[in-house]
């Protein structure tokens, strides 16, 4: 997944060990042919419940949303924008959309330039998202009948000429899909296998790069 734009996600080291089969609203996901096994944990809440749980401790719009693995537990991470302007923090867990933490962001420290530099990221990020129709979870919910399977992964992306949501899908074969959304119109215009995955596309989509 790519990395975000100003390093106020935090990264968490995903631990081995193999995953078993959930049911319900989410799909298991399976560890990898080749022995990895990088992927979160099955979650029962999904990524609009995560998003709506987020959103509901720290009202404003959503920027990213993460699965990741806290010592064996499926926890989603969610940068938010708060609507006092402030960038937000909060952990939900992954079985009962419990709040685990809500706390300010801290600036990023990405590059040379220090706070100054992140600032204007944080500040341009902002805008861009405060500017779009399409949401967090609309845009997971659309990836999803794209890509059937278990979004693990939700991250705003903007651009000059556009801002899209980039949505990683687990699918039920066990493949990972990249899908991005349009911001403004909620139409995917990408839905390609996903780069970090070295296996071959095999459901007989074309990928759109």
């Amino acid at each position: 997944m790519k990395p975000a734009l100003t390093g106020r996600r935090l990264l968490v080291t995903v631990a081995a060990g193999t995953l078993l089969a959930a049911g319900g609203a989410t799909t298991a996901l399976a560890a990898r042919d080749d022995g990895r096994d990088d992927r979160p944990p099955a979650a029962k809440v999904t990524a609009e419940q995560a998003a709506a749980a987020a959103l509901k401790a720290a009202p404003g719009r959503v920027a990213e949303l993460d699965l990741d693995d806290e010592d064996g537990r499926a926890v989603w991470e969610a940068d938010v924008l708060a609507s006092d302007g402030a960038w937000r923090e909060v952990r939900i867990d992954g079985g009962d959309a419990r709040v685990l933490a809500n706390v300010k962001a801290a600036p990023g420290q990405d590059d040379d330039q220090g706070d100054e530099n992140d600032g204007r990221e944080d500040a341009a990020e902002a805008k861009a998202l405060e500017g779009t129709r399409v949401t967090a979870a609309q845009a997971a919910a659309t990836a999803l009948k794209a890509a059937p399977g278990t979004v693990v992964s939700v991250d705003f992306e903007r651009a000059g000429n556009g801002s899209s949501w980039d949505v990683e899908v687990a699918g039920r074969n066990g493949e990972e899909r990249e899908v991005t959304v349009d911001a403004a119109t909620g139409k995917v215009t990408a839905n390609a296998a996903d780069r970090d995955d070295d296996r071959n596309d095999t459901d007989g989509t074309a990928d759109n790069d």
